[in-house]
């Protein structure tokens, strides 16, 4: 048998093949459109090219305007496509969180890697080139199914474009997200929530050679109060964050402002709540001691989820799982993704593991048995929805 053939299987009385090479290529010319949060406009040019004449309405919603991006979301439409009917839909996102304009891909036996000056873009442009090889080949074979594509923008940011996307009028019933950097098999059964804080320390602007005595050091109190908080890995089921600090005008002012900006997860909100309270009355009592003040204000970047293992949603990633020759392994993950906002939405919705692995760094890669069994799994969803009930 051609070695390029990974996969055979019987989809609607058909023979039914996936040519690795054209996986790969359609990979390989992925990376290489350049395409950041916000400015996924040429990634979305490129699946608009990869399903040019095939019978699939490629639909751009309005959201952009809500977050500043110059794209919204795609959702893939085969012509078959019953809206009365139930639905699944499987997703990924466009942008990447690094540029690819420059990337140099190594290609291997067994992965591809970028030659490590910069990232290869396996987040997420590993899950839109399964995406659309998987749509492409059964949108040519003409098999059955009740499934939509769904191509998400500024998941990186936020993940914004699933926060604001509207899958009502497709009758979806459960979604899977193509963005895991864990191996095919695996799958996230639950998932952190993040919260965002913004602390603000207020202190007294003076001349600091003249007369520093008159001023309060906003950027000492927060020292101050960075270094009363628990950071990093404060449980198995809790993190937090200072990822930013800005403050001071000039070496010869006291500074009167001082920002902290960071970061609270956790897999259930409450948790988080309780966190971020604690937070707030440690900087308002170093602010009190220091003679300044803080101004504190959070925001939700995404909930938490647990999803059942007795659910229809984990039963079929279970069952799709098995059926493409893997062990189903359910994890709780600190990660979030587009699964988050979609449950959020009352969609059950799992990420599925697709082996981008060392997601955002230089040494990011991807094996060429994951890449190529992902597919398989996108292929086994596609012939499952024909039999939604």
């Amino acid at each position: 048998m051609d070695e390029n053939i990974f996969s055979l299987s019987l989809l609607a009385g058909k023979l039914f093949t996936i040519m690795a090479s054209d996986l790969i290529g359609l990979f390989l010319d992925a990376i290489k459109v350049d395409a950041l949060s916000l400015r996924e406009r040429p990634m979305a040019d490129f699946v608009r090219r990869t399903l040019a004449g095939l019978p699939v309405d490629v639909r751009e919603d309005n959201t952009a305007p809500l977050f500043n991006g110059e794209c919204g979301n795609l959702v893939c439409v085969p012509f078959s496509f019953n809206p009365t009917r139930p639905a699944i839909a499987l997703l990924a996102h466009l942008d990447t969180p690094r540029s690819t304009a420059d990337v140099r891909p190594v290609l291997s036996d067994v992965r591809i890697e970028s030659d490590g000056t910069t990232a290869l873009g396996v987040d997420n442009r590993a899950g839109t080139s399964i995406l659309l090889h998987a749509l492409r080949e059964h949108l040519m074979a003409g098999v059955s199914g009740n499934f939509i594509v769904v191509f998400t923008v500024a998941e990186e940011l936020g993940p914004f474009g699933s926060k604001y996307i509207d899958l009502s009028p497709y009758s979806v019933k459960s979604c899977f997200v193509f963005d895991c950097s864990k191996r095919p098999g695996t799958y996230i059964q639950a998932a952190v929530g993040c919260a965002m804080y913004n602390a603000t320390f207020i202190g007294t602007s003076s001349h600091a050679g003249v007369a520093p005595e008159k001023g309060v050091n906003a950027i000492r109190i927060a020292a101050v109060a960075i270094s009363r908080i628990p950071i990093g890995r404060l449980s198995s089921t809790m993190t937090s964050n200072v990822g930013m600090i800005v403050g001071g005008t000039a070496t010869n002012v006291v500074p009167d402002r001082c920002t902290l900006q960071g970061e609270v997860r956790a897999f259930d909100a409450p948790s988080i709540n309780t966190h971020l309270e604690m937070l707030r009355l440690a900087f308002g009592d170093v602010a009190a001691e220091h003679h300044g003040c803080v101004e504190f204000t959070t925001s939700l970047d995404f909930a938490p989820f647990v999803l059942d293992p007795a659910s229809d949603v984990v039963k079929l990633t279970e069952d799709v799982l098995q059926s493409v020759g893997l062990a189903p392994h359910p994890i709780k993950y600190l990660g979030g993704s587009d699964a988050n906002m979609l449950n959020a939405k009352g969609i059950p919705s799992v990420n599925l593991g697709i082996g981008a692995q060392n997601p955002h760094g230089n040494d990011e890669f991807i094996l060429l048995e994951d890449l190529k069994k992902s597919a398989e799994i996108a292929h086994e969803l596609f012939k499952r929805s024909a039999t939604l009930t």
